[in-house]
């Protein structure tokens, strides 16, 4: 009767034995796989709050560095390099409006106390009896020079250098004009309410450098 059950203790322990190594295996001591490296591609929209972070900018560098930051800080939307591009554009407009006496153009450029000037030495010309053709050959340099924001108006100096060429006479000779080329430099000032939905600046004084 002891035999018995010996016999009967020893297949099952058998059994289980044979159980455990079909489940495990022979690498029951190996060790784990390495995990798998984690993804560095970008993120997609919504998957983390991090793809709603707004990325850094460089700072502003410069004497107009401040000005430009507090600028910035009253309006996000601002960018130094895309102002400077259009303020070249507006000195274009403005010098060549000025030369052809275009006052619609000049009115939608300037402050109204430089609007007032403008038109005047527009008049003064005219009953004179000259004209004027103004041409920018290249403009040499434009710079920001300084910025700052008083009272939610920004205001930008930009220094001008251009070589340009101006050709007068008068209303009743004019085959016997006069051309004349020259280089000039300037500071020019801009200005905007930052508040102002109209994204547009306006010049509100020359400075003759040179």
């Amino acid at each position: 009767m002891v035999l018995m059950q010996i016999l009967i203790f020893a297949a099952i322990a058998g059994f289980v034995l044979i159980k455990l190594y079909n489940v495990l295996g022979k690498d029951v001591g190996a060790p784990p796989p390495p995990p798998k490296p984690a993804r560095l591609g970008p993120v997609t929209q919504g998957s983390s709050k991090s793809s709603t972070v707004t990325p850094l900018r460089p700072a502003y560098t410069g004497p107009a560095a401040a000005g430009l930051e507090a600028i910035n800080a009253a309006d996000n939307q601002f960018d130094p390099k895309h102002f400077l591009e259009g303020a070249k554009i507006a000195y274009e407009q403005i010098v060549e409006a000025y030369s052809r006496g275009d006052k619609k153009t000049l009115k939608a450029l300037l402050q109204n106390d430089v609007y007032t000037r403008y038109v005047e030495a527009i008049d003064a010309r005219k009953e004179k009896g000259t004209q004027q053709d103004t041409e920018i050959i290249r403009i040499i340099k434009a710079e920001i020079k300084d910025a700052a924001l008083e009272n939610k108006t920004a205001r930008i100096v930009v220094e001008f250098a251009a070589e340009i060429s101006t050709r007068e006479a008068s209303k009743d000779n004019p085959e016997e004009a006069e051309v004349q080329n020259s280089k000039t430099t300037e500071e020019w000032t801009f200005v905007r309410e930052v508040r102002s939905r109209d994204p547009n600046w306006k010049l509100a004084s020359v400075a003759t450098l040179a």
